[in-house]
Formats: structure tokens, sequence, C-alpha cells
């Protein structure tokens, strides 16, 4: 059960009610009969689960929801689905933020690797990840974060892709074939994607993708200025697959090119500056040049299982990831600001089931290694060499009904910039359990209880310059100590009946919260923002429920509510914390059967009511969005798979109150896109 207009909602309380399946009539339909809810089975953990056997909350995106859901960027996509709102930056940006955590308390990983570019340091930094590439997309919170960094604390991003094949293709060759226009921002996107079988043993995987797109209409009329997007993608690997497991490598080539919208660059005797406390974009300006992002990033990855048993252990996985990230900003068709991002990320796990007659689980160790540096006008942090090694372990212990699964990690963090040099040590824990309430597991209670540490990042601790991504002039304290929080989450599920869902609340203590706070001067006319500590609270809840109206073998009609809501507040000053998504709701109706799947649904999202000191409210609204999907077999192999998908179909205004850019630009206006896909 998940949001088939996630594109359409930007905030924090979700309700949104989806018919995922719609019978034409089967009279022996009886009503006391089981409907099962779609149930994933999520992998971002040591063994792979049904979303009902953990205690973490979970998300997934794959299939035809995915489908429906992807944009050109990662927040984008993700936005709407319980829990998850975007930092939007116009079409080119926009990161995902969980439960109102963002930045390096979000861990966005590929394939189970760590991404390498500079998509935290800034909002309108893009994730250097093309979702319409993705095959499936999870979000894990609890104790398999852990697995991933003591520093996801807001949970983790695992996209997933198919660059290196884990398995023989089903034929000689397979495929898909794609192409989408959307009328927005007049959109044209191409994606290719092959895999195939040189020998009995030997699999490989090409793709490409191409997408050049317009600046962005408003609704009401009017463009975006300086919002065009332009991207290509492309990736290939091969593996060694044999019954023991596979071993696999790939080479992959990113590549955008987008404009900064509400950026304009200025020279001295032009500037004028308009500010107000909260360090959002709420100035225009009259002259100056467009700044535009270009990033390009080449990346190389091997993935490998072991899959039998030796010694204690019954497998094994390896993963290195290796990157050259780089992005120029341009001020017209000048080199701004130039950021690099050289590294990689190696990890080992050792996996073991029944140890001891009764632990299943896995051990594991990580070692992740950025060199960043920034160089230009704009260049508010030093190079730095960031450093992180870590070792640790999550266990189950099955004790039916009761299930406990417990994580733990202790690592290190190396810092230096040339000038300065910092070591830090940290350790996480989490506890999490899962009790059938019935035999038939149709009821399921999930508890997870956190205590996580984070170290600050070289942004927070170093930075020393103007920051034009937030309009700050952002100062880093070097003496600041680690983030401690203290989470407890609490879930009640229910996946087989005529209604299934689920219901989670959740809090987040912190000690030392982290954030920037502004100082009250101007410097290089932009507030001055320093990075400060006090404690902080989130806390939030949320609810999904689907009512099966009719299933068949052919048919399948569901109504699906959610809605969540998240508080966060500065518990020192009493204050609310800036930018938390407000509270949202929706509802959807939706028919699927073999041939034809269609769906109509509404998300309304509250006027933004708790906020921080200057912080300027967004007003309520709602967004109106349809999709219909057509598949046609041919009878020789080939399907041919017709879509229409409509977003803010009624042209209303709408401003997502976490994005900096919420003063200068809706967003996007109604947008009708049509596209076919060939699978063969």
């Amino acid at each position: 059960m998940y949001t088939h207009f996630s594109t359409l909602s930007r905030s924090t309380l979700i309700l949104s009610i989806s018919l995922s399946a719609l019978a034409t009539a089967s009279a022996q339909n009886h009503a006391d009969e089981p409907v099962r809810m779609e149930n994933y089975i999520v992998t971002a953990s040591p063994f792979s689960r049904d979303q009902a056997e953990l205690a973490s909350a979970t998300n997934v995106l794959a299939g035809q929801n995915l489908l429906i859901a992807r944009q050109s960027s990662l927040g984008a996509t993700l936005d709407g689905q319980p829990g998850i709102a975007s930092t939007w930056f116009g079409p080119g940006a926009s990161r995902p933020v969980i439960r109102g955590l963002g930045g390096d308390r979000v861990r966005v990983l590929n394939n189970g690797a760590g991404v390498i570019d500079a998509s935290v340091a800034s909002p309108d930094h893009a994730v250097a990840i093309e979702p319409l590439l993705a095959r499936r997309i999870e979000v894990v919170r609890g104790p398999a974060t852990l697995l991933y960094g003591s520093n996801a604390v807001g949970g983790i991003v695992n996209v997933m892709d198919a660059r290196i094949p884990d398995a023989m293709p089903a034929s000689a060759i397979t495929g898909r074939v794609e192409g989408r226009h959307g009328t927005a921002a007049g959109e044209w996107t191409g994606v290719a994607a092959f895999d195939g079988a040189l020998a009995s043993s030997l699999a490989w995987h090409a793709e490409g993708l191409r997408r050049d797109a317009d600046d962005m209409r408003l609704p009401g009329g009017g463009t975006l200025e300086n919002s065009a997007v332009s991207t290509t993608a492309y990736s290939g690997g091969f593996s060694f697959v044999s019954n023991q497991g596979y071993a696999g490598i790939s080479a992959r080539r990113f590549e955008t090119e987008y404009g900064v919208a509400g950026h304009t660059h200025h020279d001295e005797h032009e500037h004028e500056h308009e500010h107000e406390h909260e360090h959002e974009h709420e100035h225009e300006h009259e002259h100056g040049h467009d700044v535009t992002i270009r990033l390009v990033e080449r990346s190389y990855d091997f993935a490998g299982e072991l899959a039998r048993p030796f010694g204690i252990f019954s497998g094994a996985r390896a993963k290195l990831a290796a990157a050259d990230y780089k992005h120029t900003e341009f001020e017209g068709a000048e080199t701004g600001t130039v950021f690099k991002n050289k590294g990689f990320e190696g990890r080992l796990e050792l996996l073991h089931e029944k140890l001891a007659g009764r632990f299943d689980g896995a051990w594991g160790f990580q070692y992740t290694r950025s060199d960043f540096s920034a160089f230009g006008e704009e260049a508010f942090v030093p190079p730095s060499l960031t450093q992180n090694t870590a070792v640790f372990l999550f266990e189950e212990l099955p004790l039916q009904p009761l299930t406990l699964q417990f994580g733990a990690r202790a690592g290190e963090q190396k810092i230096s910039t040339g000038g300065a040099r910092r070591n830090d040590s940290v350790w996480s824990a989490s506890l999490g359990a899962v009790l059938a309430l019935d035999h038939a597991k149709t009821w399921t209670l999930g508890a997870s209880f956190a205590r996580s540490e984070r170290a600050p990042g070289a942004q927070e601790l170093f930075a020393d310059g103007p920051h034009a991504g937030t309009n700050a002039y952002e100062i880093g304290d070097p003496n600041l100590a680690h983030e401690k929080s203290l989470g407890i989450d609490i879930g009640l599920r229910r996946k087989r009946g005529r209604v299934t869902g689920a219901l989670a609340v959740f809090a987040n203590r912190f000690e030392g919260f982290i954030f920037e706070q502004a100082t009250g001067a101007i410097r290089d006319d932009m507030p001055e923002y320093a990075y400060t500590q006090r404690d902080a609270l989130f806390y939030g809840a949320e609810l999904e429920l689907v009512l099966h109206l009719h299933e068949s073998k052919s048919h399948s009609l569901d109504l699906e509510f959610t809605a969540d809501t998240v508080r966060a507040e500065d518990r020192t000053a009493r204050e609310s914390l800036p930018r938390i998504t407000p509270n949202r709701a929706g509802l959807a109706l939706e028919y699927h059967s073999p041939a034809l799947s269609a769906g109509l649904g509404v998300q309304t999202v509250a006027r933004a009511r708790n906020l921080a000191p200057g912080e300027t409210p967004t007003a309520g609204y709602g967004l109106l969005g349809a999709h219909v999907e057509w598949r046609v077999a041919s009878g020789r192999g080939v399907e041919c798979e017709l879509f229409v998908r409509g977003t803010n179909l009624a042209d209303q205004e709408a401003r997502n109150h976490v994005s900096f850019l919420k003063d200068i630009a809706p967003l996007p206006g109604c947008d009708v896109t049509l596209g076919v896909r060939l699978v063969f």
C-alpha cells in the first residue's frame, strides 16, 4: 500500500487513499475471504524479510508504483511517501527528508554503498542518482540503519539498479526501451536497458538515459526562469554467476546540467540585498547572470556474494564503490565555484544463521574515504579529507511469537583540512522487537529503541564563507561536540483482511543537535549563520490504511488512507525548528487488471503553523492527480505499455515549506506526462 501520487504532496502529515486493486467481478469473492495487502520483501537488512517482520518502519517503491512515482530527482520521486518530504530546489535538485531530518542525517545509498557526491553540502546540489534507472527504492529506519552508518539517524534511502547482475537472465537478451514527454517543462526523456548472457555463467547489463527539459511552467502561467535540466547517464557491468553466488563489476557516467532557480550572481555595484531573519531565498534581482550547475560523476563498483557456508558463517557479501565527482557552478558563461569529491567506500558483511542454535544476523566492516574540495568565490568549506572506519553487527533472535532484533556499531571519524585535524570515536546501538498478535501473524506489533551518536562533519566544523545555496554566510565551529539521540518507534500492522495497514508513532530526543543559527550580523551582503548545538525533540505519527473493496485473480480495487505528522522543537529555547513539513492528507482510487491500471487521487497539505523565529509561513493546498497504464502483449515476447500521468491537474499554486525556494517559486503547474515502454 503505497501512495501513487507521491509527486503531488509536499509535507509531513500525509493522507492518501489509493485503490490499488479492482475487480471486474468475481461473484465468488466473499466478504470474509482474506485479502492480502501488497507486502514487499525489504532487502536493506542482512536477510530478506517481509515488511511486517521488521521492527523498523519501511517504505518501498517498486514495479508499478515506482513507474508512476519516478521524477527527475530522488527527493521528488519519494516526496509524499509516508514520513518523507523533499528539499525541492527546482526540477534539477532535491534530496529526501525523513521525519523532519535531512542532510547528513539521511544516508543515500546506491546498491547498498554510499553515494559519493556533494548533495549533503547544499540543497541546490543534485544527488548523483538517476531515478528512472532504478528498479527499486527502499527507505529504512530503526536497527537496520546501523549497518550503513551511525549518522543515519533519520534513515537510509537505498536506490537499487541492475548495473551489476546478481543472477542469470531468463533468456539470451532481455530489455526495456522507454520514452516519455512531460508538458510542464517540455521534457523529453529516453531510457534503454538491456540484460544478456555471454555464456552459461557470465551475465551483462547495459543502460542509458537522455533527458532534456525547458524552464518549468508555473501555476496560472509563466515559467520558473533558469530551471531547465539536461541529463545524460549510461553504465555497463557484467558478473560471473554460479549456484554459490556471484561477483561483478560496473562502470557508470552520470552528467547533468541544470539551472539553479532563484540564484543570480551580481557584480558588486549591481548588488541589492533584501533579507529576513530566516536564511532563505526571499529576494529577487533585476540584473545579473543566471547560475547553472554542470555535474559530472564517474563511478566504478564491485559487488559479490558467497552463498555457501564456511566456518561459522552461512555466506558473505562484499561491495566496493569508487567515484570521481565534480560539479561546476557557472555565473553566466564564467566559472564561479568548483566542487570536487573523490572517494570510495568498501564494506564486508559476514552472514550467519542459527549461531548458538538461535541467532541469525551479520557482522561487518566498513571504510569510507572522501577527499572533498571547493574552489571559487563561494567556496565556503575548506578542502578536507574525511575517513570513516566502523565495525557493526545485526542480530535476530526468534522467540515465537516474539522476534528480537539488535544492532550495534562502533566507528572512528578522522577529518583533516590541512591546518586542522579532528578525530572522533562514536558508537550506536538499537534494540527492536516484533510480536505476532495472532497465530496467522495477521496482526504484528513492532517496536525499536535506538541510541545513536553522530560526529559533526567538515562543513559544520570548518565552514567559513558565503553559501549561495542557503543565502547565508556560514561559520562552522571546530569545538562542536557529538550529536547524540535517543529514538523510539512503535508500529502496529495488519497485513490480511478486508482492511490492512499500519500505524506508527515515533520520537527522537537529541542532545547537542547541530543546526545553523542567525547571529544578527551581515557579511558579504548575506545574513551570518553560525553552527551551534541545542537540545531538540522530533516526534510524530504515520498512518496507512487500505480498504480492499474488491479483489480477484484478475482485478482489484482498494481504498487507501495514509496520514503523518511531525513536530520539531528546540528544547533549549522552546521554539520550533525551521523547514519542518506541515500536515498533509490525500485520497486516491485505483483500479488494476492485467491489461489496465488507472487511478485518481488528491493530496492536501495544511498551512504551516509551527514556525521558527523569522520563518515565513506557507499556505495550505490540495493537488489533484491521475494516471492510466495500458499493457498490450504482442505474443512474441514483447509487451507494450502506454501510460499517462497527470499531476496538479487543477493548476493550483503550492509551495513546499521544506524548500529554500518556497518564497521565490511554487511547485510545478499542471503537468501531463505521456510515455510508452517496451519490455522484451
